[in-house]
C-alpha cells in the first residue's frame, strides 16, 4: 500500500463505509434508498431487457421511469447496483479494469436537473462532513457543447478559488454523451449530455499539463459520470434492408421532464480514499487476493517437494515465498482471478448458469479464463476455484448475503464447471497433440495454422494461450495473425446476425404503461389466507405483437392481490378480476420490484371497446382515459391453489427426506411446485438406487399419516431462523426478517410459497422419476394428491392389461413373467444352435484371387442371426472373407470378417463393410479383421451385395 500515493494524509475509509456513506448522504437529500435489481437486467415493471445481456449500470432498471412508462416511488431515487460488464473482458489485469463493480447512483426523475446534481457531486466529494478529497487533485469533462453544464461547473470552481480554464475539459460525444456518439447517430430514444469527474493519481510531477495526454497515460481516474438526459434522439434506420448502416438522424426534441442518472464506481473511489495504488488492494478485493497467494505458495511448496533432486531449476518456478505486488506479470494473473472469482460467484447467486450461449456463456469464459491464468501463469494446475470461494465470501458477504446463504450451491457449481473445464483441456491436449505427432492438416513447417488454433478455441474451448503453450513444447509457434483473422471473421459474422442494438429500449415489443393516480410502489399481497380479495387498479400494460399492435392481453398490477406471483419454484395462480363491467381471464401471476403483475385476457368490458389491433400511442390515449382503473374483485382458482399447495409443503418433506437418506449435502438445486406435480433438483452426484427411493418415498408418506400441523411464523429474525436449522433455497434472496415454514421434528426452511394447513391433505406422495438434470445435479419428479390416485390408477390398468394377455392373475404376474423370459431364453439357445449346424445353403462363395468371398443375406433373426451367419461362414478359413447383411425390421446391419492370411493380403474387413453399406445409404466401419455397419435402404442391398467382389478385388490390388 502507498500510504498518501493520492496525497491523503488522514483520510482513510474502506468500500463498506463509502457505499453506506454516499446512500446516506443521498438520503439526507430527500432521496429514497432503493435496492439493486438483479445481475439479469429486469426493469421495474418485471420486463426483461433484451437489448443487455447483463445490468451493467445502476439505471437499467429504471428505463420506463426515465422514458415515462412508468411512475417511480419517488422522484428522488439512491442505489448501489451490482453490475456485469464484459465488453472490455481481455483489459481485466490491469489496475482498474472490473467485470464486477458496484454503481453508486443518484436519480432525478423530473426533478433536480443539472445544478442540483452538479451542487450534490461537489458536496459529497469536497465537504469535510463526506468524503473531504482534495479539490486540488480534481477535474471534470463536459460534452463541448454543453455550455450549461461547463457554466454551473465553472461557477462551483471559482468561487472555491480554482481556475475553471483548468479544471474543465470539453470532450466530443465519444467521450461525453449518453449513449456514447448518440449526438450524431442515435439510436432513437432518450439521450443526453454527461459529465465526468476524475481524480490525479500520480504526483504533480509526472503530469504533463495536458488532460487528454494523461487520461491516456492513465494519470487521471474516472470515479463518477453525471448523465443529464434531456432530449429525445428521432430518427429512422438509413437503409431498413441493411440495419448495420444504422440510423438516420431527423430530429432532437427537448423531454418534458428532463432528468438525472449518476453513477460513482465504489471500487475506484474506495481505492482513492485508501490511497491505494489499484483496486485490487481495496477491501473488497484483498481477501481473494490473499487466498490466491496462500494457494500458490501451497501449490508451490507441493510441486517442489515432489520434484526428482536436481530438476527444481529445469521447468519449476519457485513460488514457495510469493507475495501480490512482487511482480507484474504474476500480478496479472491474480487481478483476472480475483476479478473473475468475484464476478462467476455473484452471477450464480443471480441464478446464472454457465452455459453455451448469452448469459451463461460469459459466465463460463469467467471461469475458464481464471482457471487459465492460474495454470499457465502461476503453476495452479490442480481444483482450486472451491477453496478460493473463501475470499469472495469474506471480501463480498456485507452487503451480499447472498453469498454464504447460497455458498453450497455457489461452490458446487464452480467445481463442477472447472472439472468440465479441466476435462475440456485434456480432450483438446489430446486432440492437439494428435495433429502434431502424425502432421495433419493444420501444422505446416514448424507453424499451427491460425485457423486451426482458432478452430480448437470457437469449437472446443482450447484457449490460445495453452495452444501456444503446447506449442512450445514441441518446437512449434502458432500463426497468431491468421487466429486474429479468424476471430475477427467470427466476430463480424456474430454482429451482423445480431443487427443493430438499441441502448435504451427493452425488447423489441413496444412497451406502453399506464398507472392512476391511486398506484403504489409495493403490491400487498392477501393471499396466504384467502384466495378472494377486494382490489384496485393501479396500473396497465397491454401487450403487442410482432407488427406492433395490441393484442387484447393486458398486464395488470392491483393495489392489493390474493393471486400468488410465481417465486422460489412455485407457479403463479390463475383465476379471474371481476366487477360489473369487466372480466379479466387471470393467466399467470408474477413479480418484480415488489410490484404483483397479472396476465390477463380481457373477456367483457361495458362500454364495449375493441382494444385488439390498436397502435401503442392510440392505445396509450385510451387507457388514460382511465376506463379500466376501477374496484374490481379479485378471484383465485381454488382448486388449483389447493393443488399446488399440496406439492409445495411435498417438496419440503422430500427435501427433509433425501437429506437424511443420502446425506447433508444435498441441497435444492432448483424445483416446480405446479398443480399436477412437483419438481424437485438437488445436488448429488450418483443415481438413486431403487432401495433410496423407496425410502425417501416412506418417510415423506409417514410424515403425511402423522397429519403433522404445518407451522408458519412471519416477521421472524433472520439470525433466529439460521440458529434454529431453517433451509435457505438457492436461488432465494432473504431479507432482516423472513418467513418460516416447518414440520415439527422434521423439516424447516425458509420460503413465501402457499402451504397446506396438515400434512394429511397432501394425501399420497409417488415418486414417478429419479433422473440426471446437470453435471452433480439429480431430479426427482413426483406427484401428490388427486394426481397420485391417477397415477395408481394408469399403473393398476397397465397391469391387469399385462396380465389379461398373459392369461394369469395380477398377482402371479411376476412368476408368469420369468416363466415366459426363460421359455424365451430357450427358444433363443435352440434357434442359435440350429443357425450354427444348419449349411449356409443360400450363401454364395465367389473366388477373388486367393481368396474366398462368402456372402449371405439373413431375412430372419436380425443382428444376432447375422453374427452367428458371419462367424460361421468365416469359420476356420484364413484366406476367406466373409460379408453377412442382416435385415431387422426396417434397418440392415451388415458384418464383415476376414481370415488373417486374406488381410495380409489387403483384405480390410470394416472398408469393406462400409462401401457396401454406403450404397444403401448408411455408413460405419471398423478394423481389418472384423466391422460392422449399418444401412437404410432395403431396397438397393441386393444391388451392393454384387459390387463386394469388386471392392474386395480392389483392395487385394492396392497391397
Amino acid at each position: 500500500m502507498a500510504g498518501n500515493l493520492f496525497g491523503l494524509t488522514d483520510l482513510r475509509m474502506n468500500a463498506r463505509e463509502l457505499r453506506s456513506k454516499y446512500l446516506e448522504f443521498f438520503e439526507s437529500k430527500g432521496h429514497l434508498r432503493h435496492p439493486s435489481s438483479r445481475l439479469v437486467p429486469i426493469d421495474v415493471t418485471g420486463k426483461l431487457d433484451e437489448t443487455l445481456l447483463f445490468t451493467g449500470a445502476g439505471m437499467v432498471q429504471f428505463k420506463p421511469y426515465f422514458r415515462g412508462l412508468a411512475k417511480p416511488p419517488s422522484t428522488r431515487l439512491t442505489t448501489s447496483q451490482k453490475c456485469v460488464r464484459a465488453v472490455d473482458i481481455e483489459e481485466v489485469g490491469n489496475r482498474s479494469h472490473l467485470t464486477f463493480f458496484e454503481m453508486l447512483g443518484n436519480f432525478s426523475f423530473g426533478d433536480y436537473f443539472k445544478e442540483g446534481a452538479i451542487q450534490y457531486a461537489w458536496e459529497f466529494l469536497f465537504s469535510a462532513d463526506w468524503l473531504a478529497l482534495d479539490p486540488q487533485r480534481v477535474c471534470v469533462t463536459v460534452f463541448e457543447d454543453d455550455d450549461e453544464a461547463f457554466d454551473i461547473w465553472a461557477e462551483m470552481w471559482k468561487s472555491n478559488g480554482f481556475d475553471p480554464l483548468k479544471k474543465i475539459h470539453r470532450l466530443g460525444e465519444d467521450k461525453n454523451y449518453w449513449p456514447a456518439g448518440a449526438f450524431s447517430n442515435g439510436p432513437p430514444g432518450p439521450c443526453g449530455p454527461c459529465s465526468e469527474i476524475f481524480y490525479q493519481t500520480v504526483d504533480d510531477s509526472h503530469m504533463t499539463g495536458d488532460y487528454r495526454t494523461d487520461e491516456a497515460a492513465g494519470r487521471w481516474l474516472e470515479i463518477w459520470n453525471l448523465v443529464f438526459m434531456q432530449y429525445e434522439w428521432k430518427g429512422c434506420l438509413r437503409d431498413p434492408q441493411n440495419p448495420h448502416l444504422g440510423y438516420e438522424k431527423t430530429g432532437m426534441d427537448r423531454l418534458p421532464k428532463p432528468c438525472v442518472d449518476t453513477g460513482m464506481g465504489l471500487e475506484r473511489t474506495a481505492c482513492v480514499l485508501g490511497g491505494f495504488e489499484q483496486v485490487y488492494d481495496t477491501d473488497v478485493f484483498k481477501p481473494i487476493v490473499d487466498k490466491i497467494c496462500q494457494i500458490v505458495r501451497e501449490q508451490s511448496r507441493l510441486t517442489k517437494a515432489g520434484l526428482p533432486e536436481g530438476s527444481a531449476q529445469v521447468l519449476f518456478v519457485d513460488r514457495t515465498n510469493f507475495n501480490f505486488g512482487e511482480d507484474e506479470q504474476a500480478d496479472r494473473s491474480v487481478r483476472r482471478i480475483s476479478d473473475h472469482i468475484r464476478t462467476a460467484s455473484l452471477c450464480i447467486a443471480d441464478d446464472i448458469t454457465p452455459s453455451k450461449q448469452g448469459r451463461g456463456y460469459v459466465l463460463r469464459r469467467l471461469i475458464r479464463r481464471a482457471m487459465i491464468a492460474a495454470w499457465l501463469k502461476l503453476g495452479i494446475k490442480r481444483s482450486f476455484l472451491k477453496e478460493l470461494y473463501d475470499g469472495v465470501e469474506a471480501a463480498l458477504a456485507d452487503p451480499y448475503h447472498e453469498l454464504t446463504e447460497l455458498k453450497p450451491v455457489i461452490q458446487k457449481k464452480l467445481s463442477d464447471e472447472e472439472e468440465r473445464f479441466r476435462k475440456t483441456m485434456g480432450d483438446g491436449y489430446v486432440r492437439l497433440s494428435n495433429t502434431i505427432s502424425n502432421k495433419q492438416q493444420g501444422v505446416n513447417r514448424g507453424v499451427i495454422n491460425g485457423a486451426y488454433a482458432f478452430e480448437l478455441y470457437d469449437t472446443f474451448g482450447f484457449p490460445l494461450e495453452v495452444t501456444q503453450e503446447i506449442a512450445a513444447e514441441k518446437n512449434l509457434t502458432v500463426d497468431i495473425e491468421g487466429y486474429e483473422t479468424a476471430l475477427k471473421q467470427a466476430q463480424q459474422k456474430s454482429r451482423a446476425a445480431q443487427g443493430p442494438v438499441e441502448k435504451f429500449g427493452g425488447a423489441n415489443e413496444p412497451i406502453v404503461l399506464v398507472a392512476s393516480d391511486r398506484a403504489v410502489p409495493q403490491t400487498v399481497f392477501v393471499g396466504y389466507e384467502n384466495t378472494t380479495a377486494n382490489a384496485e387498479i393501479v396500473q396497465i400494460s397491454p401487450r403487442f405483437d410482432p407488427n406492433g399492435l395490441a393484442t387484447g392481453d393486458l398486464q395488470v398490477c392491483l393495489d392489493q392481490t390474493p393471486f400468488y406471483a410465481e417465486s422460489g419454484g412455485q407457479v403463479g395462480d390463475t383465476g379471474v378480476i371481476e366487477s360489473p363491467t369487466l372480466r379479466l381471464q387471470v393467466t399467470n401471476t408474477w413479480k418484480e420490484m415488489g410490484q404483483i403483475w397479472h396476465d390477463c385476457r380481457l373477456e367483457m368490458l361495458e362500454p364495449p371497446h375493441r382494444i385488439q389491433g390498436m397502435e401503442p400511442e392510440q392505445l396509450r390515449d385510451w387507457l388514460n382515459k382511465g376506463q379500466l382503473f376501477q374496484t374490481v374483485t379479485a378471484k383465485v382458482d381454488a382448486d388449483r391453489r389447493r393443488a399446488i399447495t399440496r406439492n409445495h409443503t411435498a417438496t419440503h418433506l422430500l427435501h427433509a427426506a433425501l437429506r437424511q437418506v443420502l446425506g447433508k449435502h444435498v441441497t435444492q438445486a432448483g424445483s416446480l411446485v405446479a398443480p399436477d406435480r412437483l419438481r424437485f433438483d438437488f445436488t448429488h452426484r450418483e443415481a438413486m438406487t431403487e432401495e433410496q427411493i423407496a425410502q425417501v418415498e416412506r418417510l415423506v408418506n409417514e410424515q403425511i399419516a402423522r397429519a403433522a400441523l404445518v407451522g408458519i411464523a412471519d416477521n421472524v429474525p433472520i439470525q433466529s431462523a439460521k440458529e434454529r436449522g431453517a433451509m435457505m433455497l438457492f436461488g432465494e434472496k432473504y431479507g432482516e426478517r423472513v418467513r418460516v415454514v416447518e414440520v415439527p421434528g422434521f423439516s424447516i426452511e425458509l420460503c413465501g410459497g402457499c402451504h397446506v394447513r396438515s400434512t394429511a391433505e397432501i394425501g399420497l406422495f409417488k415418486i414417478t422419476s429419479e433422473s440426471s438434470s446437470a453435471s452433480g445435479v439429480r431430479r426427482i419428479e413426483a406427484v401428490t394428491g388427486f394426481g397420485s390416485y391417477e397415477w395408481v390408477a394408469e399403473q393398476e390398468a397397465a397391469l391387469l392389461q399385462a396380465a389379461r394377455l398373459l392369461k394369469t392373475h395380477p398377482h402371479d404376474l411376476v412368476k408368469s413373467v420369468e416363466k415366459l423370459l426363460d421359455q424365451t431364453k430357450e427358444l433363443k439357445k435352440e434357434r442359435d444352435a440350429l443357425l450354427r449346424k444348419s449349411p449356409a445353403a443360400d450363401a454364395q462363395e465367389t473366388q477373388v484371387g486367393p481368396v474366398t468371398l462368402y456372402r449371405q443375406i439373413v431375412e430372419i433373426g436380425g443382428a444376432e442371426a447375422g453374427k452367428i451367419a458371419v462367424d460361421r461362414l468365416a469359420g476356420k478359413h484364413p484366406l476367406g472373407v466373409a460379408l453377412v447383411a442382416a435385415k431387422d425390421q426396417e434397418k440392415l446391419i451388415f458384418f464383415c470378417k476376414s481370415g488373417s492370411e486374406a488381410v495380409k493380403l489387403g483384405a480390410h474387413a470394416g472398408n469393406l463393410a462400409r462401401e457396401v453399406a454406403k450404397m444403401t445409404g448408411g455408413g460405419g466401419g471398423g478394423s481389418a479383421g472384423f466391422a460392422q455397419a449399418g444401412g437404410k435402404d432395403p431396397n438397393k442391398l441386393r444391388e451392393a451385395m454384387e459390387k463386394a467382389p469388386e471392392l474386395l478385388a480392389a483392395q487385394l490390388k492396392e497391397e
